[in-house]
């Protein structure tokens, strides 16, 4: 269930009519044979360069002055546990993939249903098996407000943040201290020593 900060930050963007790096807008739910589509844009946004939740709002129409195109009754529409079991299905690298949530939300125009890109720390998300036209070993990201082409991987730039994310690089030194104190499990034992093994 969205929090009312939340709604807040949702309605926000809805305002701006833009989309940005980290929110997305679609009239409607994918086709089935949209799926890559899907796909490709939930990778996109795991691997986005803010650090935070991403949002792919579903029944905002960009080509109508961002109005509502009410979802109640949508075709193709999916729950989480759908969206999960969609991604599930695909084989990403070492088995580790994107946490999806779908929310509902009321406005006074309609229903709208925003797809949730959970933030983690397991960036890059990488398929290692192509799935219609989304690569194999292709980093995508997100850039302002554009996707990295399914044919094409980010700049290394980008990349190089992305793993830098993965082993928490990107906090400050002393939260980095922290992190490790708290995770024991990540520490191995030997005689008279220890050191960290994270868990990737």
């Amino acid at each position: 269930m969205l929090s009312e900060l939340q709604k807040e930050e949702i309605l926000e963007l809805i305002s701006l009519k833009q989309e940005g790096a980290y929110w997305d807008f679609k009239k409607e739910w994918y086709e089935d044979g949209k799926q890559s589509d899907l796909l490709h844009d939930i990778i996109c946004m795991a691997n986005n360069l803010e650090n935070r939740d991403a949002y792919i709002i579903i029944g905002i129409d960009e080509e109508n002055d961002y109005c509502v195109n009410d979802m109640t009754n949508a075709e193709n529409r999916k729950s989480t546990q759908m969206l999960v079991d969609f991604v599930r299905n695909k084989k990403f690298a070492g088995g580790i993939r994107p946490r999806v949530v779908v929310e509902t939300m009321q406005l006074e125009t309609g229903t709208i249903d925003i797809i949730i890109i959970k933030n983690g720390y397991s960036t890059p998300y990488v398929l290692e098996e192509s799935y219609r036209g989304v690569n194999d070993n292709n980093i995508y990201t997100r850039v302002m407000d554009s996707n990295t082409p399914k044919n094409k991987t980010a700049e290394i730039s980008h990349i190089e943040y992305l793993w830098k994310k993965r082993f928490r690089l990107l906090m400050a030194p002393l939260e980095q201290v922290f992190y490790y104190l708290l995770n024991k499990e990540e520490w191995e034992d030997v005689p008279g020593w220890c050191y960290n093994t994270p868990i990737l």
